[in-house]
């Protein structure tokens, strides 16, 4: 990680905190996976309209299944077995072709997804969006990459998650309401794993110790993380007694280098980051939101 100190702050500036995600230079994408459980969806849209306020062309979609968007979620929606030439006049919902002759995006959201089953939708294979990042034709590309039915925390299965080698980021979410709570399948997914892996019984409680032992384990909550993918876990629905783990959560992160920063929170209020410990390089990117293309 380089020459690193750790940072603490509370109620951060969101431009200055999601502007060190993305790559500034010219042509080139930057990838984001989304893992765990616990608003998984919502954060993407939530990043997405950020990151599309700020003049940047977003493409949403997901390695595994998730729910058709709504129409206030995007600006263009694919549908399809392929991206192709959506950007060139055309709004709403249409199919393409994914190839070298993608054309550039233009700003906005562009919600892209393979195949539709009922409510449902499928994306790509994480190889098919590593080939779409190297064309540069999007600033950002966010991908839910994981399942979890609604549940507010999960460990991986044996094929999970799907997440992208080329992702430059893995942000992996953890229900804030199963914290401290008695554990069960009610609100845990994969519940199999997660006794196998801390033998743990029903209806103790799960702990920030015993989450802080499945950060760095290769079954635990960032599997499948590429080697050099930036990670960030997001503890996200806390806004009220968050003042109570802050003091864990900073020592949790010294403990675990491999971590870029911890976030806490919850994205669907004003004030989605409340909270967010990071080690902090010399190589993070400043000056952002980027002024007007």
């Amino acid at each position: 990680m380089g020459n690193s100190c750790l940072s603490v702050s509370h109620f951060p500036d969101i431009e200055r905190l999601l502007g060190q995600l993305v790559n500034k230079k010219s042509g080139s994408s930057t990838l984001i996976a989304l893992c765990g459980a616990g608003g998984k969806t919502s954060t993407l849209y939530w990043l997405a309209r950020h990151f599309a306020r700020w003049g940047m062309r977003v493409l949403v979609t997901t390695t595994t299944r998730m729910y058709l968007p709504s129409r206030d979620q995007y600006d263009t929606l694919v549908i399809g077995h392929h991206l192709g030439d959506v950007h060139a006049g055309h709004q709403g919902e249409t199919t393409g072709e994914l190839a070298d002759n993608t054309p550039t995006a233009r700003p906005g959201i562009t919600a892209y997804f393979t195949a539709r089953e009922g409510e449902k939708v499928c994306g790509p294979a994480p190889a098919a969006l590593g080939r779409l990042k190297g064309l540069g034709r999007f600033d950002l590309i966010l991908v839910e990459a994981d399942g979890a039915r609604g549940r507010l925390f999960k460990l991986p299965a044996l094929h999970e998650p799907c997440i992208p080698l080329a992702s430059d980021w893995v942000i992996a979410l953890t229900g804030a309401a199963c914290i401290d709570a008695p554990a069960g399948p009610d609100h845990i997914h994969r519940w199999e794993r997660v006794q196998a892996l801390c033998g743990l019984a029903e209806g103790q409680p799960l702990t920030l110790s015993l989450l802080d032992g499945l950060l760095d384990h290769p079954e635990g909550i960032f599997k499948g993380a590429p080697p050099d993918a930036g990670r960030i876990w997001f503890i996200n629905g806390h806004y009220q007694n968050e003042r109570g783990w802050e003091s864990e959560l900073t020592h949790l992160l010294e403990r675990h280098p491999e971590l870029h920063a911890i976030w806490l929170g919850a994205v669907r209020e004003p004030v989605a980051i409340r909270y967010s410990a990071s080690h902090v390089a010399d190589s993070l990117r400043e000056g952002w939101p980027p002024s007007e293309r």
